[in-house]
């Protein structure tokens, strides 16, 4: 049997992929064997969405060389999708762009239950491609348009995840929101989720991350329902109105600030996270001042902070770009408002009782995270399983690692006992 590897880069719709990717390398009768053992074939899904993938892609591609010289390298996803369009030369034995990965292997997006070595949650794709052509995005070039999977295949493959023991779903798609637009209905996403939370033994939904326009006044009725996780991804990508209208982001600040206002009317504590581009070409240090200000306004409870990075297709790739030391003092200056904002949330919790997912198990320490993304640490003498929920009681902020010491309170009710 020729046993294959597969190593992912980027987002949760590649990780999504690559777990479909190797249910059908087995039904083709491969051993699918983890990354840095020996193997036949090594299949990288990568990445394109900034210079710094691409370049992780290469080193990665020139360590299999060294390491596992005997190895088959295939290269697919966005990175080769990107390279198809270029002159450039990989030392890789098989190109494969976003289609041609599933023809691969016999296969297409669409087919096929997909499970996940996580074993806490699963990630189901529902949605790829965007149509809005951000200035700076390369990912239209290379998802091409956007298209949904149909609404009762999603339904049956939530179904047949939460039957083979998964408790909590993540959504995602490369434009999440628009999910059902490529049939003309604007509300498809807000119908999606009543019909999952209607699955018994369904207990979470998280929605991996939306876009501001893409939040209809239905969705933020759904906030509040107890199977929605209060996380929220809301990408900003900047805070001043003359640069997201370079951007092309088709909303300004005073459209974001509302959306934001609904979402905490409606449930005080969610949790908002963001993305935000520095040093996009153009960006005065007043259209950063502005930015800095916003996001601390909002009150994210993380800023997921990346530097500008000029992509080829883009409008913005021809730019002349800000210099380095710039790009990075901003940066930099976000990352500590970060860590602020974070400590701001998560204190609003120290001494309360709250569920926790647990993802893993060091010895008697567990490790877990709420519906409102905060990442915990407990010990317990209980014997817990990843995907169980468990209460805990916060107790101190570990600001190193950003994640919350607690008590857990089961184990403390069962020794009693």
């Amino acid at each position: 049997m020729r046993k294959i590897a597969f190593y992912t880069f980027g987002c949760k719709v590649n990780q999504y992929e690559t777990e479909h990717l190797k249910i059908l390398a087995r039904n083709l009768g491969f051993e699918v064997v983890p990354f840095g053992q020996k193997a036949d074939l090594i299949f990288i899904n990568s990445c394109a969405v900034t210079h710094v993938a691409e370049r992780k892609a290469r080193r990665l591609i020139n360590f299999i060389k060294n390491h596992f010289p005997e190895a088959k390298i295939i290269l697919a996803g966005c990175y080769s999708e990107r390279l198809k369009l270029s002159s450039e030369i990989i030392p890789v034995d098989l190109i494969l762009d976003n289609k041609e990965k599933w023809r691969f292997f016999g296969g297409d997006e669409n087919s096929g239950f997909v499970s996940s070595e996580d074993r806490a949650r699963a990630i189901l794709k529902i949605q790829d491609g965007c149509n809005n052509f951000c200035s700076y995005c390369i990912v239209p070039y290379l998802r091409g348009r956007e298209r949904s999977k149909p609404l009762d295949k999603v339904v049956e493959e939530a179904k047949k995840l939460v039957e083979s023991g998964f408790k909590e779903i993540i959504l995602t798609g490369i434009r999440l929101g628009t999910y059902g637009s490529d049939w003309g209905d604007k509300d498809a996403l807000y119908k999606l989720l009543l019909n999952l939370f209607e699955i018994d033994g369904l207990a979470k939904i998280r929605l991996s991350s939306i876009e501001p326009m893409d939040i209809t006044e239905n969705l933020i009725e759904l906030a509040d329902h107890p199977k929605l996780c209060k996380h929220w991804h809301i990408p900003l990508q900047s805070g001043d109105d003359d640069i997201l209208k370079k951007m092309n982001r088709r909303y300004d600040t005073k459209y974001f600030e509302n959306i934001i206002y609904k979402l905490r009317e409606k449930v005080p504590n969610i949790a908002i996270t963001t993305d935000i581009i520095v040093g996009y070409p153009e960006e005065s240090e007043e259209n950063f001042n502005n930015t800095y200000l916003f996001a601390e306004k909002i009150g994210f409870m993380r800023i997921h902070v990346f530097p500008f990075s000029p992509r080829p297709f883009t409008k913005a790739y021809d730019l002349k770009p800000l210099p380095y030391e710039i790009i990075t003092k901003r940066k930099e200056k976000l990352i500590k408002l970060s860590s602020k904002l974070w400590k701001t949330y998560v204190s609003k919790f120290l001494g309360k009782e709250i569920e926790v997912m647990v993802e893993e198990k060091e010895g008697d320490v567990y490790r877990g995270t709420t519906e409102n993304y905060i990442k915990v640490e407990f010990k317990s003498n209980l014997l817990l399983k990843e995907g169980d929920y468990t209460k805990v009681r916060l107790l101190t902020i570990d600001e190193e690692n950003e994640k919350v010491l607690g008590e857990h309170l089961e184990s403390k009710v069962k020794a009693k006992l």
